[in-house]
This record gives C-alpha cells, sequence and structure tokens, in this order.
C-alpha cells in the first residue's frame, strides 16, 4: 500500500522564487553526493512536475495489481526511475 499524497498547490511549485539554501546561483558540479542543487528553469519545472505526476498516475494503476514481492519490485523500480530522472534533471 503506498502512503504517498498528491503534491498540494505549496509542494507544487516548491522551486518558484529565490533559491532555498540547497540550490546554487552557480552552475554546481556533477557529483554522485551533491550537497547543493541548481535551481531549475520553467521548463524543467514544468517536466519535474509532469515526471512525478505520471509516477503517480502509474502508483495508483500498480496498486490495483495483488500484493505481493514482484509488486513490491515493481514500485521500487518505479521510484529508481523516478529518481534517476530527477537526478539526471538536477545535474
Amino acid at each position: 500500500m503506498s502512503t504517498s499524497t498528491p503534491p498540494t498547490s505549496a509542494q507544487t511549485h516548491l522551486f518558484e522564487g529565490q533559491p532555498d539554501s540547497r540550490q546554487g546561483d552557480a552552475k554546481t558540479q556533477t557529483s554522485r553526493f551533491r550537497s547543493r542543487y541548481r535551481a531549475l528553469t520553467p521548463p524543467e519545472i514544468s517536466l519535474h512536475d509532469a515526471l512525478k505526476t505520471k509516477a503517480q498516475e502509474l502508483e495508483s494503476l500498480m496498486e490495483q495489481v495483488p500484493t505481493g514481492r514482484y509488486r513490491s519490485l515493481a514500485f521500487t523500480a518505479l521510484e529508481e526511475s523516478v529518481m534517476w530522472a530527477v537526478k539526471q534533471l538536477t545535474s
């Protein structure tokens, strides 16, 4: 069973305005363990939000599959694929 909740409007537009302490204003060095991220452009924010929305749609559909090991692996793979896509987007 998933415990995720749909993003609120405050969460959806988290990156609007001034960068927070995790975002740099200059090009950040790509690293496996980045401590700072660059601020995303409006098209990148849109892509980020679309990726997360589609993943939530797929998650909802997958919740209809009977509970079991393979379903758990499917959820893990979905989480991992979104993580990698967002990591590339923010690099």
